[in-house]
């Protein structure tokens, strides 16, 4: 589709770096363009999270974010953080012409901390989710270690968009904290994004536990994210086969797992749900879980297997069945007994006693 554009109502203008457009557009979040265009246009030397977020709709968390963002890309630089009764203001350097045009270039020297800077080292379990780094903090390390740099360009290759600041944090921490080496937390990303879960947080939860379990070398991450993959795939034919209208639920994928765990595929079951539904008429995690541990105790892996146990179970209800029956017929000939009772009639006292009278 081809436009033409006629321009109207212009009115007053304001200067947008070309390079906003030309490196940042296609990568760049709507949120954070929208904060950047409120700087740009503002005639003041002092910005107020709040005000911004009033204006805009944002959060000041991802106002913040938008700030050091533009802040590293050198479209202007922060000189300081002020903070007052709740009010986080934020100076932004200009010159004393009001024109935006004459916004500085930042430099990683004028960048001053927008999250207060912990000590990474040295730092035990329960706290090395909580080591907040700053600007400038990020700023040396990716300067310093061509490593992470290379990480985080991965990184946006990856996630198709620029890293925000809270994820850099978030993935150095994962370095140099968990101790997991660049291509394992490229390798967790990659999964996380191929399965629709590739928000900072979710890549951490994931981390933590590993770290919990000793797993943080690259040869036991591959290890764990197959596993993760194959049960993952699985998940979703259960899910199908089950007639899921939503994602499994948390025990719901504990259940899976643990069938899986006990060494039982897709087929076998599949084959569980439909004798669950042939039971009881709908659909039980509990009860499929019951038939597959009985088949995993009777030491039952494979379709043919179940057969041959259900045909001994079957014949076994049989022959049961036809033994109670017997215990129930007469052990005695009626004709015989009827005969018997006519030729053997019981004397009756009275009637003897008048005979003999």
């Amino acid at each position: 589709m081809k436009y033409k554009i006629e321009r109207k109502n212009w009115g007053q203008f304001f200067t947008v770096p070309y390079n906003v457009v030309s490196k940042h557009i296609k990568l760049c979040s709507g949120d954070f363009l929208k904060v950047l265009l409120f700087i740009l246009s503002s005639d003041k030397n002092e910005i107020i999270s709040e005000d911004i977020s009033d204006a805009t709709g944002i959060s000041t968390d991802i106002i913040d974010d938008a700030i050091v963002y533009w802040s590293q890309a050198e479209i202007f630089s922060v000189l300081n953080v002020t903070v007052l009764k709740n009010k986080e203001i934020k100076p932004i350097h200009t010159s004393t012409n009001s024109s935006s045009s004459d916004i500085s270039p930042a430099t990683n020297s004028e960048t001053i901390s927008i999250l207060p800077a912990e000590n990474p080292s040295d730092k035990s379990l329960e706290k090395k989710s909580h080591v907040k780094y700053s600007s400038k903090d990020v700023a040396d390390i990716v300067n310093s270690q061509k490593e992470i740099k290379e990480m985080f360009s991965q990184l946006e290759v990856i996630l198709k968009r620029n890293l925000r600041f809270s994820e850099q944090c978030g993935y150095i921490n994962l370095v140099e904290n968990y101790g997991f080496p660049v291509a394992s937390v490229l390798m967790l990303v990659q999964y996380c994004e191929d399965i629709g879960k590739a928000s900072i947080r979710y890549v951490e939860s994931i981390a933590e536990s590993w770290f919990e379990q000793d797993i943080t070398s690259y040869r036991q991450v591959e290890a764990e994210i197959i596993k993760l993959m194959k049960l993952h795939k699985i998940e979703n034919k259960v899910a199908k086969i089950f007639g899921l209208t939503t994602n499994p639920t948390k025990k719901q994928k504990e259940y899976i797992s643990s069938w899986t765990e006990l060494g039982f595929d897709i087929d076998m079951i599949q084959l569980a749900y439909e004798k669950c539904v042939d039971q009881i008429n709908k659909l039980s995690f509990p009860y499929i879980n019951k038939i597959i541990t009985s088949w995993a105790n009777d030491k039952i892996f494979t379709i043919d297997e179940v057969n041959i146990h259900d045909a001994k179970a079957k014949k076994n209800n049989s022959k049961n069945k036809g033994n109670k029956g017997k215990e129930k017929e007469h052990s005695y000939d009626l004709d015989e007994f009827y005969e018997f009772t006519l030729n053997h009639v019981p004397k009756i006292k009275g009637k003897d006693k008048n005979k003999n009278e």
